[in-house]
């Protein structure tokens, strides 16, 4: 799960006509020419940059390797939208008219080039935080999947409430639908499983210079767990804030934050939070080497093609699509057509980036979700995040998102028990 906070409005665009359109363009017997196009500047850069900055990690890691099929990855030209919604447009249709071949690494609040993309058949990847009607057709591959359901419940927030032995909760957002949106699959979920919360606000300005009343009511409510829908910022702010107030022992949980430079710059503001993560911990790669090679193929290809990089869920999703795109490519063989890319893709039923992602189906990632939900658990820790909640063997669980957990027994607070189910095909480390 993608917490996205974004403020600015969106500014009257106009589409362009892009006329041209080939099934093998930016082919040659060499080489094949990708684009990427994203936030790489603007307020929002931090969380999307590093979007096309894993693409191009990965990508110069496979030319190192020979390419594919003896043809090497040209890895541009890489546009940036500003941050804008026609920007971003204007961005697509450069891309289209450079004549490339896919477009790898997008990341973006207001991906409105989208349509252009799709109108003209590009194999399109990237970060999904956008709507799902943004990423809709079978050539856009949403880093993840291409649909997201804000309105299931999330049931891994309940899950890890009662590992800690919490009794209360409170949740809060931001007053914008990237925000408050988010939170919508955590209310549900701590009501479906019977968990008093008495603090639910979502209307905390953006950028808020104070979260003292908040906080305040969180004291007298007696929560004891606390879920913010925030962004990292001002999930730091509210830490500090609950310390001020003599709630350090409040157990956090957050839905944005996981990042090696959070870590870094604030390790006081981050210590026992717990992160809910839709991939493989990057601590992993030391703890558990060659258990899940995609984890330890994307902290090498940072390492050494992105020094200075922080390690990110943005950068992940930008590794990823570019594993996504390379395995269609080699699946298509020496005659690569967009056509025949786009089916190899659409026919992987358990692909999870060589296990850093858990799997997805992309037979159904179009258009749905899966009920199994499968999520690992961090925790900071000092100077470091350290997996928690896993099971004897890996580190993901497993939850059933779409069919209700039964009622007819509860813990001793009152609480229905949140049920795991067995780990979907192709989970890593199983």
């Amino acid at each position: 799960m993608v917490v996205l906070v974004v403020t600015a409005g969106c500014a009257n665009v106009t589409v362009l006509s892009v006329s041209h359109a080939g099934d093998a363009d930016g082919v040659t017997p060499t080489s094949i020419r990708v684009g990427g196009m994203g936030s790489l500047s603007g307020f929002v850069a931090s969380t999307f940059a590093p979007v096309v900055t894993g693409a191009r990690a990965y990508f110069d890691a496979l030319d190192v390797a020979g390419g594919v099929n003896g043809r090497k990855i040209v890895y541009g030209p890489l546009i940036d939208d500003g941050t804008s919604p026609s920007g971003d447009l204007t961005a697509a249709q450069r891309l289209v008219q450079a004549k490339v071949f896919a477009v790898v690494g997008v990341g973006t609040p207001f991906f409105t080039g989208s349509s252009v993309l799709r109108s003209q058949g590009v194999p399109t990847f990237g970060l999904q935080v956008n709507t799902n009607e943004q990423w809709a057709g079978p050539a856009m591959f949403g880093a993840g999947g291409s649909y997201v359901d804000p309105m299931l419940p999330q049931p891994q927030v309940a899950y890890a409430l009662q590992r800690v032995h919490a009794h209360r909760a409170a949740v809060l957002a931001y007053n914008v639908a990237q925000s408050s949106d988010g939170c919508i699959s955590v209310i549900k979920a701590l009501a479906l499983h019977r968990i008093p919360t008495p603090v639910i606000d979502e209307s905390i300005p953006f950028g808020a210079a104070s979260l003292d009343a908040d906080v305040t009511r969180i004291q007298r409510s007696g929560a004891d767990f606390v879920v913010t829908c925030m962004d990292a910022s001002g999930n730091i702010k509210l830490s500090q804030t609950l310390k001020q107030h003599g709630l350090g022992a409040v157990t956090q949980y957050w839905l944005d934050g996981y990042n090696t430079q959070n870590l870094v710059n604030d390790p006081g503001a981050l210590d026992g939070v717990i992160f809910m993560l839709q991939q493989t911990p990057f601590e992993l790669a030391s703890l558990a080497p060659r258990v899940y090679p995609g984890i330890d193929r994307f902290v090498a290809d940072m390492h050494r093609f992105a020094p200075g990089t922080p390690l990110s869920g943005s950068a992940l999703a930008g590794w990823a699509s570019a594993d996504l795109f390379t395995q269609g490519l080699r699946a298509a063989g020496a005659d690569v057509t967009r056509t025949r890319v786009v089916a190899a893709i659409n026919r992987l039923r358990a692909y999870n980036a060589d296990g850093a992602y858990p799997p997805v189906d992309w037979t159904k990632a179009h258009v749905g979700v899966t009920s199994v939900n499968c999520s690992t658990f961090v925790r900071a820790k000092g100077t470091r995040f350290v997996p928690v909640f896993a099971p004897p063997t890996g580190v993901y669980r497993c939850f059933d998102q779409i069919h209700p957990p039964p009622t007819s027994s509860t813990l001793p607070s009152g609480q229905v028990p949140v049920v795991l189910v067995p780990p979907a095909p192709g989970v890593p480390g199983q």
